[in-house]
């Protein structure tokens, strides 16, 4: 009996959350859908009806935001996920990512209606994201949702049949509950290095293969995959969160990205923050334009995420102890040519709306910055309609 009366409720409240977004759900994330090589792509999905407002600086702005909620949070109505949902009703982020432990289906679709909820029907609804790499980092592993084995062991033990069925059936139930943006799969190549553990494999074609099921799986559900970590984090000695890591490149580590982007050349690449030996005049790949230029001239459909800003290695200045506030960072990684900024559960509104009024002020100033912001706004707004 009570099987059947949470079926219910979930049932219920997914005919509430298909009636407050406005019919979103029933549109796949891309206008011109996934392009695969040799393969059937996913249908064209019909543009919204619904009247879109032009936007001013500051909307422009909040559109390259990927704003973070801790949906524990939200059910504890803290003051903290009030603040935050209070800043996404007046400001409309381009992006929401959830947090969280053991959420449920029916917690999470009480958070993304409780999101839409707070909108007008001329804003453009926030894409839901989420980490999704199955193991230690799948943020939606509560009742209702398919527990993912770590990605090392997909890749090395699973056929391909069973990887599509899982990666189906995980779809479906993140599609279900309002995602359209899962932050995975990890196509680092594992070395020596222990950081990154199960949550990458050392074998580059097993990867390439359990990689190209993933997002093909997920984008027939209408969600988009971004990979990571470009360029290539697999050999890192240091956690990312807590310390920069300087790295040499083997040809494989980058070769993989290649190989993805070549046969998925419209998805999401996360960019992360680790400095290349003898390379980029001391700066992390993900605030450095030499690093991710490659990007703009072969992969001009991909949708550079960065890394959560707020990671040590992301604030820490060469040579010196200090470390730099979050909004220049934001401004450093939209020159460098990324089109989202990751703001991590730790940023607090107070945060953000300084990390915006900082990018408004540049915007302003800066032809240059204009450009790069305008160019990421018309990307991020195909994905809407």
């Amino acid at each position: 009996m009570k099987y059947w009366t949470t079926k219910l409720l979930i049932f219920f409240l997914f005919v509430l959350l298909v009636i407050s977004a406005y019919n979103y759900f029933n549109k796949p994330f891309l206008k011109n859908s996934i392009q695969i090589a040799n393969e059937k792509a996913t249908p064209t999905p019909n543009p919204s009806k619904t009247p879109r407002k032009d936007l001013n600086t500051r909307e422009k702005i909040t559109q390259l935001l990927a704003v973070s909620l801790d949906i524990n949070d939200l059910e504890k109505n803290s003051s903290e996920s009030a603040a935050i949902l209070s800043f996404i009703k007046d400001n409309d982020p381009g992006f929401v990512i959830y947090f969280g432990e053991k959420i449920s289906t029916t917690s999470a679709a009480i958070a993304t209606k409780t999101i839409y909820e707070t909108l007008d029907e001329n804003d453009y609804i926030p894409l839901i994201a989420v980490d999704h790499e199955g193991g230690s980092v799948q943020r939606l592993n509560g009742e209702g949702f398919t527990k993912l084995d770590s990605w090392q062991k997909i890749v090395s033990t699973y056929s391909s049949v069973q990887q599509k069925a899982v990666f189906n059936q995980s779809a479906r139930e993140l599609r279900s509950i309002g995602v359209s943006i899962v932050f995975a799969p990890v196509v680092d190549l594992a070395s020596n290095s222990a950081v990154l553990k199960t949550r990458a494999s050392d074998d580059l074609d097993k990867t390439f293969t359990a990689t190209g099921n993933f997002i093909y799986s997920f984008s027939q559900n209408g969600i988009m995959s971004v990979v990571k970590h470009f360029p290539g984090i697999g050999s890192i000695s240091k956690d990312p969160h807590n310390a920069v890591s300087t790295i040499s490149l083997s040809k494989e580590d980058t070769e993989i990205f290649s190989k993805v982007l070549d046969k998925f050349n419209n998805i999401g690449v996360m960019t992360t923050h680790v400095r290349l030996e003898n390379k980029l005049a001391g700066k992390v790949c993900s605030l450095s334009e030499e690093c991710l230029a490659k990007f703009a001239e072969f992969y001009p459909k991909v949708l550079l995420f960065t890394d959560d800003l707020t990671m040590k290695s992301a604030r820490v200045q060469e040579g010196t102890s200090e470390e730099k506030d979050v909004s220049q960072i934001a401004i450093e990684a939209i020159e460098a040519g990324n089109n989202v900024l990751v703001l991590g559960k730790n940023v607090n509104a107070a945060l953000l709306e300084k990390t915006v009024y900082a990018l408004e002020r540049e915007y302003k100033d800066s032809e240059s910055f204009r450009k790069k912001v305008d160019n990421s706004v018309t990307k991020i707004l195909e994905l809407k309609k």
